[in-house]
């Protein structure tokens, strides 16, 4: 029997990522959303996608995101996710600030945002695949811990150099062999 969304959703959330908002300016008006479906996709031309959401606001009308940012959350930046989430109980919002770029509004405090141009919209089901020319980068001052999501939640990651791999001097099996692409 083939997986179900839900089965799909706990399975992928096993994949710690990284949280991002994304914003751009639409008709004078500054848009942002939260999201975790980033990647870069490559070096020669430099490109990233995310993939929005069909029912986020901000992908009602696509065509109409021509410049947007992508501003990568410190740990401290949590409040922010989710109010762009929309997920905000508060009666007000956490303190946040957009500047300009070259891509749209930046988010102020940021770990890092790279501003893109949409080089292209790729149908993907119920969402967007959005690919964007990079045209500007921003780093933070280090040292900040990045915000991350794991199996549906935000976590810590621990840079104290964790738990070693295990031995795997005691496996029967012939070990797997490993090509390198270069």
């Amino acid at each position: 029997m083939p997986p179900d969304s839900r089965q799909f959703r706990d399975a992928i959330g096993q994949f710690a990522t990284g949280v991002a908002v994304v914003a751009c300016e639409i008709e004078n008006e500054v848009h942002a959303m939260t999201a975790n479906a980033v990647s870069s996709l490559s070096l020669e031309p430099m490109q990233l996608l995310f993939c929005p959401s069909k029912k986020a606001r901000m992908f009602q009308t696509p065509e109409a995101v021509v410049r947007y940012t992508v501003n990568f959350l410190r740990s401290e930046q949590q409040a922010l996710s989710t109010y762009f989430a929309r997920a905000w109980k508060e009666a007000t919002p956490p303190p946040y600030r957009f500047v300009p770029s070259a891509g749209g509004p930046r988010l102020e405090g940021s770990l890092a945002s790279i501003s893109c141009e949409t080089a292209r919209l790729v149908d993907g089901g119920d969402h967007w695949i959005v690919i964007g020319r990079v045209v500007e980068l921003h780093r933070g001052v280090p040292p900040h811990r990045p915000l991350v999501f794991f199996q549906g939640k935000y976590c810590a990651i621990d840079f104290s150099g964790g738990n070693p791999a295990p031995d795997l001097a005691n496996v029967q099996d012939e070990p797997p062999h490993i090509y390198y692409d270069h």
